[in-house]
């Protein structure tokens, strides 16, 4: 796994990537960050969702000097709230770098930006038509540019911004960076990038590497206060899954209900690093089957047999959305996304189907509520059941099978008086496991699977197998191998819409 680190990127940007949740680069980082380091021009095909504001993001970061008196670096968008993303991304990832960056927007006060701009910006973000009206006022100084961003360049063109764009290139030094991005590469960024660029690279990263085509997505509309209804409904499907929610404290609120029946990771903000990169850990190595996060996890995961992404809250913007989904879906796995929306939410879904050019289908609410029958009788139950009845599958002994987790399954359940935080508690004590030790646990009636790690298999089998649990005679043994994405689908323990 390439890490940021690798692709030469300044230490101090690198410092902050890590602190929002950044671990691995997109395609698109990883080809443009250390060509644009090299002071290279770049021409790259990159549609929302493909990372490309930390593509260019981190070059302007690494290429240029901070607290300069004039601005070294400028970014232009073609609205107001591209040209606030942009801008806000620069100030995070600039919080150890010492950069300093504004962004100027029509629609908003001259008088402020003009202020802000004389204090001394080094990076400046702005609209075409402001950007220009900055520079005749002879309040925006660009003659020590060395790095410029054109974003969307397709859309800046097809909204008639052509002639403010040639207006500012011509206000910039000759020598100079120029990194130009484009959804399409339609004729007239062809002639725009041969009239500014020079020793460029060429990229290209379709969205289809962010959303897969292996990912099925879905919405369900209900109130609210339905939505952790639905949500443990799904959950006890029995797959893989992250939940993002909108803020820290919701994804606090969806820890304490789901922990005493699911085994649960969470991440955000407020948790330090090492602590967020132990959980992705956990969650990777299967060791939890449920991580809750908010976006700043959305980057930094990188796992491919996600079965579900649930967007419990809906996220500000189509890019984020993509980002999320995107950890579902991969190495030719299927996968599926589901986003609970209000009745006023409606509208972000039209939002999202329009910047993919894919349609996101409704899924019924009612559909997902379990009969009496069923709560009764979980679907860890049915596997466990059906595991019972098939061949042993024994775990190989290679050293490179030493972190991962082996399933046995053990003669104790729900008519044993456990919960699945009362049998983890239970081997965890009478093995001497640590947490890294011991996944998920799956709770039937009157027996349940738990996952350890391969190099405590022995030592667990020996520790519980002739134990008693209040005069009942523990049994515990290697169960058959875990069902795979495709068996749980064909089973019919899948959400299948």
């Amino acid at each position: 796994m390439e890490k940021f680190e690798d692709l030469g990127i300044n230490k101090h940007v690198v410092k902050a990537m890590r602190e929002i949740g950044w671990i691995e680069p997109t395609p698109i980082q990883t080809e443009a960050i250390p060509a644009g380091i090299e002071g290279k021009d770049i021409l790259a095909q990159a549609q929302t969702g493909t990372g490309k504001t930390g593509a260019y993001a981190s070059v302007v970061l690494t290429r240029t000097a901070a607290k300069s008196r004039r601005p070294s670096a400028l970014i232009l968008a073609p609205t107001r709230e591209l040209a606030c993303q942009i801008e806000n991304e620069m100030y995070k990832l600039s919080k150890y770098s010492g950069h300093s960056s504004t962004v100027v927007y029509g629609g908003a006060s001259i008088e402020a930006q003009i202020k802000d701009i004389r204090k001394g910006r080094d990076i400046v973000v702005g609209t075409p038509g402001r950007l220009k009206d900055l520079i005749t006022r002879d309040v925006l100084d660009l003659s020590q540019v060395s790095v410029v961003v054109i974003d969307e360049a397709d859309r800046m063109l097809d909204m008639g911004f052509a002639d403010e764009l040639n207006f500012i290139m011509d206000e910039v030094p000759k020598q100079r960076q120029t990194l130009l991005l484009s959804a399409t590469m339609a004729e007239e960024v062809k002639h725009l990038a041969l009239k500014y660029m020079k020793d460029r690279v060429d990229i290209s990263v379709s969205k289809d590497e962010i959303c897969s085509d292996l990912t099925e997505q879905y919405y369900i509309q209900m109130p609210r206060d339905k939505k952790e209804h639905a949500l443990k409904a799904i959950l006890r499907k029995g797959c893989k899954a992250i939940v993002f929610c909108q803020t820290k404290r919701m994804v606090d609120v969806l820890y304490n209900d789901l922990s005493d029946d699911f085994r649960v990771g969470i991440i955000h903000g407020d948790i330090e690093q090492n602590k967020r990169e132990r959980a992705i850990k956990k969650f990777r190595d299967d060791q939890t089957a449920i991580l809750i996060a908010t976006d700043v996890a959305a980057r930094g995961i990188d796992v491919n047999n996600i079965d579900c992404v649930i967007n419990y809250d809906i996220p500000n913007d189509a890019e984020t959305y993509l980002h999320r989904i995107g950890r579902t879906g991969r190495a030719g796995n299927k996968g599926i996304a589901i986003t609970f929306v209000t009745k006023p939410e409606k509208r972000f879904i039209k939002i999202c189907e329009r910047e993919m050019g894919k349609t996101i289908s409704p899924m019924v609410p009612d559909d997902l509520v379990l009969s009496e029958r069923e709560e009764t009788k979980p679907i860890e139950r049915t596997v466990v059941e059906r595991a019972a009845a098939a061949p042993v599958a024994v775990p190989q002994t290679d050293a490179g099978s030493q972190n991962k987790m082996v399933p046995l399954q053990i003669n104790l359940g729900k008519e044993d008086k456990f919960s699945r935080s009362q049998l983890s508690m239970f081997i965890k004590k009478n093995a001497s496991l640590d947490d890294d030790s011991l996944g998920r646990v799956g709770l039937g009636q009157s027996s349940s699977y738990v996952e350890v790690s391969h190099g405590s298999v022995n030592t667990v089998l020996n520790a519980m197998t002739g134990a008693e649990w209040r005069g009942k005679k523990i049994s515990m043994n290697v169960a058959p191998k875990k069902l795979r994405y495709k068996d749980k689908e064909a089973a019919g323990l899948y959400i299948t819409g």
